[in-house]
């Protein structure tokens, strides 16, 4: 096996790894860090606040199972790439609309989750976004070409 082909292989492993890990942090980590008092269970919160909060944390959760059946049982890493980015992008959009609705990145109580600087939501989520493409660049990329019988 040589050029391409052999890229193609050596690449798939480290590439469904690597989606598996973004997958578990944007599908399944959310729900192990929001299952507590500052979040879902917060006194402050409406019940219908907690309901949309619990919502969110199980879609995420059924997204992330579906996307790693899809990369591990059906051996694809477009489409849980897509789904992965559809997900991911609706933290973004929140994210960037906080203005509008009175949100925040950061709990009123002033204790904020930094890595590096930066607000750890969204250092996780830039990570997650990036791994996520580079997996889609790669999957696109390495498909074999279709050629007409």
């Amino acid at each position: 096996m040589s050029g391409r082909h052999a890229i193609h292989f050596s690449m798939r492993l480290p590439s469904k790894c690597a989606l598996t890990l973004a997958t578990a942090a944007y599908g399944f980590a959310p729900v192990v860090a929001d299952l507590n008092e500052t979040h879902l269970f917060n006194p402050d919160w409406s019940p219908h606040a907690r309901m949309h909060g619990a919502w969110l944390l199980f879609s995420g959760a059924c997204i992330a199972g579906f996307s790693l059946f899809r990369a591990w049982v059906h051996d694809e890493l477009i489409v849980p790439s897509v789904v992965g980015l559809l997900f991911v992008s609706g933290f973004w959009l929140a994210a960037l609309s906080t203005p509008f609705y009175g949100g925040a990145l950061v709990d009123h109580d002033g204790y904020k989750d930094t890595l590096l600087g930066l607000n750890a939501n969204v250092l996780v989520f830039l990570v997650v976004t990036g791994t996520l493409v580079t997996v889609l660049i790669y999957a696109t990329r390495s498909r074999p070409i279709r050629t007409e019988a």
